[in-house]
């Protein structure tokens, strides 16, 4: 099985759609969907943050 990485060149080098042809639908879904909340919980931690000191 291919790692996360791996996913990650092929999404620089192709984009999207190469990454949904050489890894199928549901890997760039689930990739997609990762970095999603993965900015989201940026987002969140930055705001709270910024709400605890002021």
């Amino acid at each position: 099985m291919k790692t996360i990485r791996a996913y990650k060149l092929i999404l620089r080098k192709e984009g999207w759609a190469g990454l949904s042809k050489k890894a199928g639908r549901p890997v760039a879904i689930g990739l997609f969907m990762f970095f999603l909340l993965k900015g989201i919980a940026w987002l969140v931690l930055a705001y709270g943050g910024f709400e605890l000191i002021f």
